[in-house]
């Protein structure tokens, strides 16, 4: 498993940390300390993985999951 230093190097100073079972769960979008143990608690790698795409397949493997809500902030959307 990466250290959380290797994470910060890969996702930057800022990225928020957390870590289920075998995976690690890194924050982008700068969330609260509660939104990050709901996102915590509500992770499960059975219903977030699709089992018939690759692509999802591929990132469960990696054993990173990364979240970014600011990409629906309404200030970027036009």
């Amino acid at each position: 498993m990466l250290s959380n230093k290797e994470i910060r190097a890969l996702y930057g100073q800022n990225a928020v940390i957390s870590r289920k079972d075998s995976f690690i769960l890194v924050h982008l979008d700068s969330p609260s300390p509660a939104v990050v143990r709901r996102r915590r608690a509500e992770f499960d790698p059975v219903d977030f993985f699709c089992p018939d795409c690759p692509l999802c397949q591929i990132l469960k493997e990696s054993g990173i999951v990364v979240f970014d809500e600011s990409i629906f902030d309404e200030e970027t959307i036009e």
